[in-house]
């Protein structure tokens, strides 16, 4: 059986992007966080024994067309698959990860729970499944699907992962951690695994999350990844590893995000001069990058460059109206133009 399911990580990695002056605005969406085509897929079990559904050609037409990313084509193949043989819990597994791709949940949702009801002890169905569930908020129907499929198949990775997941959305911290522990021993090298505990523990400011970051940064291969790992080594209080994560994501791949981020460790590393070039390398690699002109502003703000805050803080509001950052960017906005007109140069201190 071809798996194509990454236990669902990414979306639990929530970027809080700290501010460069004054008190801690709300996070940042998008953030560090890894999309989540572009983290490394986390390891599932094997499947149980049993006999394997017979092969057919909707099947295999169906993995050639979304092996080729035609998820349209893939669909309709599979559900022909599913026609023909209800049985075939491959075809149904299968048509759950197309209807995924498509963005039409509700069929996705049928077509793991058509698996699950051929193959209970499916578990690549099971987190498959878990995972919708968590990614929509519906975090008794994960644990319930979890739980079950864990009584079924205790030795999968994926499905331990996407209860603690679930426990730990809830708040069951003990639990939650019980849990994450239980899927990297099952699967000590995936490094989603162990970027997924570390966040949480950094959550919940219990220490431990250093050795899982370390193992994530290295073998990430990925900017996305590492810009998460440098994000949360930031929030562990280990900055000099973090400015070391983000000088080797910005050696991969130089942008707005991580030039951002890098910044805000070296702003924790009471590196002001570093913070403030690498804020101004950002707006000028990445103009459209909005965190980065608002994380400018506030630099400069502190140095009493008003007009010149005030200019960064207005483009961030052109660029994210309505981004997460979008109240105080305009609250900051107002007081530098009011700093502005008392400041009689305009621009304040000279550089």
């Amino acid at each position: 059986m071809r798996n194509r399911f990454g236990a669902f990580v990414a979306s639990v990695l929530v970027a809080a992007a700290a501010a460069c002056g004054g008190s801690t605005p709300p996070a940042e969406t998008g953030g560090t966080t890894p999309p989540a085509t572009g983290a490394p897929p986390a390891e599932t079990a094997s499947l149980p024994p049993g006999p394997e559904p017979a092969p057919s050609a909707e099947l295999a037409a169906g993995i050639k067309a979304f092996d080729g990313g035609n998820y349209g084509e893939a669909r309709r193949q599979f559900e022909a698959a599913v026609k023909k043989d209800s049985k075939n819990y491959e075809a149904f597994f299968d048509l759950g990860q197309a209807c995924e791709k498509l963005g039409d949940k509700p069929a996705a949702e049928a077509a793991y729970k058509g698996a699950l009801s051929v193959r209970p002890d499916l578990d690549t169905a099971a987190a498959a499944l878990s995972s919708m569930y968590i990614e929509g908020n519906r975090i008794d129907d994960a644990l319930a699907v979890g739980r079950t499929g864990l009584a079924k198949h205790p030795g999968s990775a994926a499905l331990h992962e996407n209860l603690g997941i679930a426990l730990a959305t809830r708040g069951d911290q003990d639990a939650a951690i019980q849990e994450l522990e239980a899927a990297l021993k099952i699967t000590p090298t995936d490094p989603m695994f162990h970027l997924t505990l570390a966040h949480w523990l950094n959550a919940w400011h219990v220490r431990g999350a250093t050795p899982h970051l370390d193992a994530v940064r290295d073998v990430a291969k990925d900017v996305g990844l590492l810009a998460s790992v440098g994000f949360e080594y930031r929030m562990a209080g280990e900055v000099d590893a973090c400015i070391k994560t983000f000088d080797k994501a910005i050696a991969m791949k130089d942008g707005g995000e991580v030039r951002t981020e890098r910044a805000l460790c070296k702003l924790a590393n009471k590196d002001e001069k570093g913070c403030l070039d690498d804020l101004q390398a950002a707006v000028a690699k990445e103009p459209s990058y909005p965190a980065a002109h608002y994380y400018l502003g506030g630099r400069l703000a502190v140095t009493h460059h008003y007009k010149e805050a005030a200019a960064e803080y207005a483009k961030y509001l052109e660029l994210a109206p309505t981004g997460s950052l979008a109240k105080n960017a305009s609250d900051r906005l107002k007081m530098a133009q009011e700093a502005a007109a008392k400041d009689k140069g305009g621009g304040g201190k000279k550089r």
